[in-house]
């Protein structure tokens, strides 16, 4: 029996999973179809013409080395990449390869080797990475998503933007194997180690004992230590959510920022908060009524502090009673990282209750 649709879609979304009704053969039990635009097969074709809100793959200049790369592997297929037997004889799970989901002990497969390598960073006088130099980076990495969307998606292109959004596939991109295990230990007492990363062996580890936004920011801030810095050696991190919490070592924060920059696009974030939130409804009558029609006075007291109205937005998941996806489960990360984002773009206006 097929599933529907809504409910193959509600699974994935649940799940955190864009390949739920995997068969028992590797192949798919349904399939959701994929948008088409304006009878552009492409479902993305718009994104880079005239003023669409959801571009979030712009045609950047690539970076000296990066062009010339990209068209090696466009090419013709790699030696890694055939030994890898990396679609699993038609499977439609592009993790098959180089994703050991169950096994810890089991064989290690070739992944693709690095398409993308990073020129030099410019770094401020107290040896920081600039903002900018993220922002780049991150605006590259993602373009090289694009261009690479077919070998990626090879049955079919994300109907969703944010489903591209994927650090697992951006660290194929740059030759990482990535693996989830059921622990990776404690990094201190009473504290469980959420991710690591071996840049010599190219390997990313992944907790699963964390929640899925504490996994896919972790994956993403991992993918920051790759890019960006050039420790050796196996480095692990505690939990991470985006939300700043403690004192964080400017690797750290970079790393942080990256993650942030990734997963959620100002752009993209500005579409999408725009249209669950248009602009009669960020008045404070109407928020009053959405966020709390029973006027509760602690409720209102909260609201009236920018951080817990920007909680509240980025949380929402029911309107006039029917359940929506919250932002922050749209994007894939905590409330507090929504919630932090949300102000940074100064999308969150002061209100009194």
């Amino acid at each position: 029996m097929l599933a529907s649709k809504d409910q193959i879609k509600a699974d994935r979304l649940r799940m955190n999973n864009p390949y739920a009704h995997m068969d028992e053969d590797g192949g798919f039990s349904a399939l959701l179809p994929v948008y088409v635009d304006n009878g552009h097969q492409d479902p993305y074709v718009s994104l880079n013409n005239g003023d669409n809100s959801d571009e979030i793959w712009p045609q950047l200049p690539l970076a000296k080395g990066i062009s010339s790369a990209l068209a090696q592997v466009s090419a013709a297929q790699t030696p890694d990449l055939a030994a890898s037997n990396f679609y699993q004889q038609g499977s439609q799970n592009p993790y098959a390869a180089y994703h050991n989901l169950d096994d810890d002990n089991g064989p290690v497969a070739l992944p693709l080797p690095p398409i993308l390598t990073f020129s030099q960073l410019t770094k401020a006088g107290n040896g920081a990475i600039k903002v900018a130099e993220i922002e780049a980076l991150v605006e590259q990495l993602k373009q090289a998503i694009w261009q690479q969307k077919h070998l990626l998606w090879p049955q079919g292109i994300p109907s969703d933007p944010i489903e591209m959004l994927d650090p697992k596939l951006a660290l194929y991109l740059l030759g990482y194997q990535v693996y989830e295990r059921h622990t990776l230990g404690e990094i201190e007492p009473g504290i469980d180690v959420a991710g690591s990363i071996d840049k010599t062996s190219k390997r990313v580890e992944l907790s699963r004992t964390m929640r899925p936004e504490v996994m896919n920011f972790t994956a993403a801030h991992e993918m920051g230590h790759a890019v960006m810095h050039q420790q050796s050696g196996l480095h692990r991190d505690k939990p991470l959510d985006g939300s700043n919490a403690g004192q964080r070592d400017q690797i750290e924060k970079e790393a942080d920022k990256f993650a942030v920059l990734f997963l959620m696009p100002e752009k993209l974030i500005r579409s999408r908060f725009a249209e669950r939130f248009p602009q009669e409804v960020m008045q404070a009558e109407a928020l009053a009524y959405l966020l709390n029609r029973s006027g509760d006075r602690k409720l209102a007291k909260t609201l009236s502090s920018q951080r817990g109205l920007s909680r509240a937005l980025a949380e929402l998941s029911s309107i006039s009673g029917q359940h929506v996806l919250s932002l922050a489960e749209m994007f894939k990360v905590s409330r507090e990282a929504m919630a932090i984002r949300l102000e940074e773009l100064e999308l969150v206006p002061e209100i009194k209750f």
